[in-house]
């Protein structure tokens, strides 16, 4: 119900709509217009041709639009406090959670999803990839298993503003799975692609995957389980963020509005 609610009223406003729509499209296709510059330039990025980079940059792309979709209201936690709005969802027969995930939602994330699905609906074509019904169920896994990695990452540094309300980690966590995810990690050295597993789990979110599909698992620095078990990566961390964050609420002090 309140789901349906945040809907009704973010499409209020059909032409408000459409421009948040292209606009967070538009944003994408530049970073996707760069990358095409980069393979023009130089044939290839660390040794992935260009069907291979549509189809890593299409698998990440969807995944963000995952989370954004049904979990991008994390991003507004920081306001919710500071302007007293989250005393509201305590007087509420409601988990407080929900209320967050649920208080509006931002149409700008159907332009991640849409173009998200359409390079990699086009990439899939392309990529040397072998699709059978196994692959294709797999490929469905790690978007969605993609996406709550990074859901799981951003609650969790949403959960922190219980104790810091001007925290300003999200946003360049959220710059790092943008720019990074874009690009194989053997481009980062050992060192960064360790870091971007072990330390920020960008390479679950499509990384991994990919190269289980494009049969690209003897560049690994990580042995190769991690890779065919990466959408199982996505619950673990969801639920992870999800406790990270409802211990940190206990911490919360209303600002008495």
């Amino acid at each position: 119900m309140l789901q349906r609610a945040a809907w009704k009223a973010s499409f209020a406003y059909r032409g408000n709509t459409a421009n948040m729509i292209i606009g967070v499209a538009a944003v994408q296709g530049v970073q996707l217009l760069f990358i095409g510059v980069l393979l023009d330039r130089f044939g290839a990025i660390a040794g992935w041709s260009t069907p291979e980079i549509a189809l890593l940059y299409g698998m990440r792309l969807t995944a963000h639009g995952v989370c954004t979709t049904c979990f991008g209201q994390h991003a507004a936690v920081s306001i919710m406090l500071r302007e007293g709005y989250y005393d509201r969802f305590l007087l509420r027969p409601v988990n407080p959670f929900v209320q967050v995930l649920t208080a509006r939602f931002n149409l700008g994330t159907l332009g991640d999803l849409g173009l998200g699905l359409t390079i990699l609906i086009v990439a899939a074509q392309v990529a040397p990839v072998r699709w059978t019904p196994v692959s294709v169920l797999f490929l469905t896994a790690a978007m969605i298993g993609g996406g709550l990695v990074e859901a799981g990452v951003q609650i969790a540094l949403s959960g922190l503003s219980f104790r810091l309300p001007m925290l300003s980690a999200k946003a360049s966590v959220n710059t790092m799975l943008t720019d990074f995810g874009t690009y194989p990690m053997p481009v980062f050295g050992r060192a960064g692609a360790y870091a971007l597993t072990f330390v920020l789990p960008l390479a679950f979110v499509a990384y991994l995957p990919c190269t289980v599909l494009l049969g690209r698992t003897g560049e690994l620095f990580v042995p190769v389980w991690l890779a065919y078990g990466a959408p199982l990566a996505g619950p673990a961390l969801l639920y992870a963020g999800y406790r990270f964050f409802a211990y940190q609420s206990r911490h919360y002090v209303s600002t008495g509005n």
